[in-house]
């Protein structure tokens, strides 16, 4: 019973420890940020070369009622109503200006300054293809003047805050003498697009489009954005051996565009320090130039779903001509093309160097792609020095060189081929072993020297010589048909089994391999003694494809920010329990009176 007594006066003490708590009522105070916007409205200017409206200078113009008599007149109302709808005192970037054409080919009267526009230039009527801007109209006779100008204004300091948008769509550009835009900038950012827009007959001394921003290595500039999608440009002629399309920082992007007939040219794009040249199913015939369709210097290279028909170059290759003074930095992948009836002078489609002496290792691709009947000096399709290069599901046809590498050339570096055919016309005159050095070489669909090839399943057809392997390492599985292999100080392996090796007297002598592989004839040269033991790598032979959008501004408002203070009540529990002293005393009274 005394026991029962104990645990209930526990149970007591307990209770009366916690029955005394005061609930306190407390406020909390959030402050929650909101933001609404006053819209700025974009500013829509027509303009009707057909309408002599009578206006004052800079006067209001660019209504249905009162439309604008050319751009110029636009572009000046423009200026007296236009509001900067970012209210930062760094940055200023106008309204959009929406400026519509009515059909009509249209002259330029002074060049258009755009710095700090985002702006819309368009056909009135949707789809319309007969608004032309003809500069032989122009009423502006310096050919050497852009018609349309980034360019910071006089007292403008140019810094990196700033930023100009303009997008150009289904406008004809047509018999022009002048560049039809040009960048002049140090650090801002400039976003230009081309859609749905034809230019023909184009005879400068200029570049149709020229961005020459600053590059500083050591500044973190931003890249500028030049965009050109399902776009004709054709006939083209430049005099001075000056590129189409010239960029310094600028990530290019070119989609679904033809272009056709250009002559005594540099080149149709020549880019540098771009981060990106992306380009794709896009198609080029006919261009004749010094450095190729493509000069790329620093910059990568995309380009995937096109078609090449007769193009030449006198100083590089056809197609793409790449290269690079950083080593681990820059590549090229190309994939998806067909390349036909070419030529160049080292690389008849692509030459790829870098100038570095370190040995560069990010490997640039070429993927399911064609070349044939093509021709060059050293490559008849490519030419390669210090750049790796992994080439898969491709075939080479009838692809010359009149002095090394029928097909391919590669000094110093690394090449894969992974299931590649290469075949050739039959060769019209009887060589000998002893002329091999003369320019026999040529007939060699691969030409390597201090370089590594791995061969994977290849295929070099029975009428032409395979390889000539001057101080390199070729490794060729038991899949692949080779031919005749001309060994220089060379390690050559067909299925695992050693051919060529490094060292030894002149020899010419004949062996076969097992597996699908038919007959080799093998020659080799050089003397030297010892021998080396090299290890063949391959590199990836998935083509690297990067894509890239272009930026644009809307044309915000002006933003005005209000702070509400919500207040919410809730309940935190504060205990005020007896104090310990208390409890203990009350706890003995309680044992006490138990046991009397």
């Amino acid at each position: 019973m005394k026991l029962i007594s104990f645990f209930l006066t526990l149970i007591i003490i307990s209770i009366l420890n916690n029955i005394f708590v005061l609930s306190v009522a407390t406020t909390t105070t959030k402050t929650i940020k909101t933001t609404t916007t006053t819209p700025v409205n974009d500013i829509t200017l027509i303009v009707n070369l057909n309408n002599n409206n009578n206006y004052p200078v800079n006067g209001t113009c660019g209504s249905a009622q009162t439309t604008c008599n050319n751009i110029n007149d636009a572009i000046n109302y423009f200026n007296t109503i236009a509001v900067n709808v970012n209210r930062s005192s760094t940055q200023i970037i106008y309204q959009q200006l929406n400026l519509l054409l009515e059909d009509g080919t249209y002259s330029i009267g002074s060049t258009i300054n755009l710095y700090q526009y985002n702006i819309t230039i368009s056909p009135l009527n949707s789809g319309s293809n007969k608004v032309i801007i003809n500069s032989l109209n122009s009423n502006n006779n310096n050919n050497n003047s852009p018609i349309f100008t980034v360019t910071p204004f006089n007292g403008t300091v140019d810094t990196i805050m700033q930023n100009s948008y303009i997008l150009i769509t289904g406008i004809q550009f047509s018999n022009l003498k002048q560049s039809i835009i040009k960048v002049s900038t140090n650090y801002s950012f400039t976003d230009i697009r081309f859609e749905s827009c034809t230019i023909n007959q184009y005879n400068s001394n200029n570049s149709m489009i020229e961005i020459n921003l600053l590059f500083e290595g050591s500044l973190q500039i931003p890249n500028n954005h030049l965009t050109i999608n399902n776009s004709q440009i054709s006939n083209v002629q430049i005099n001075n051996n000056t590129p189409l399309i010239y960029a310094i920082n600028t990530i290019i992007s070119v989609s679904e565009t033809t272009v056709s007939n250009a002559v005594a040219i540099h080149s149709i794009i020549s880019t540098s320090y771009g981060e990106y040249l992306n380009v794709g199913f896009s198609d080029f015939s006919n261009v004749n130039s010094s450095y190729g369709i493509f000069q790329v210097f620093n910059t990568h290279a995309s380009i995937g779903d096109g078609n090449f028909n007769n193009n030449i170059a006198s100083n590089g290759a056809s197609f793409l001509t790449f290269s690079s003074s950083v080593t681990q930095v820059y590549s090229a992948g190309i994939a998806r093309c067909n390349f036909n009836g070419y030529s160049g002078t080292d690389g008849g489609v692509f030459h790829a160097t870098n100038t570095l002496s370190s040995l560069e290792t990010i490997s640039s691709s070429i993927s399911h792609c064609t070349f044939s009947s093509g021709s060059a000096n050293n490559g008849g399709a490519i030419y390669l020095s210090n750049i790796p290069l992994s080439i898969v599901n491709s075939d080479f046809g009838d692809t010359t060189a009149s002095v090394a590498g029928g097909s391919i050339f590669i000094n110093g570096n690394s090449l894969s081929l992974v299931n590649v055919s290469i075949i050739k016309a039959p060769i019209t005159s009887i060589r000998s072993i002893n002329t091999l050095i003369g320019g026999g070489i040529g007939d060699y669909a691969l030409y390597a020297t201090n370089s590594t090839v791995t061969i994977n399943n290849g295929t070099f057809d029975g009428k032409l010589d395979s390889i000539f392997c001057n101080g390199s390492t070729i490794n060729a599985d038991q899949y692949t048909t080779l031919q005749t292999v001309h060994c220089s100080q060379c390690n050559v392996e067909v299925g695992q089994r050693q051919v060529c090796n490094v060292g030894g007297d002149s020899t010419s002598t004949s062996t076969s391999t097992s597996g699908t592989g038919g007959g080799i004839s093998i020659s080799s040269s050089g003397g030297g003694s010892g021998s080396q033991t090299l290890t063949i790598t391959s590199t990836s032979s998935t083509p690297q494809t990067s894509t890239l959008s272009s930026s644009s501004s809307s044309g915000s408002g002006t933003v005005h920010t209000t702070v509400s203070t919500i207040t919410t009540t809730g309940f935190t529990s504060q205990s005020n329990q007896f104090s310990s002293p208390f409890s203990k005393l009350f706890f003995i009274l309680l044992m006490l009176a138990l046991l009397i």
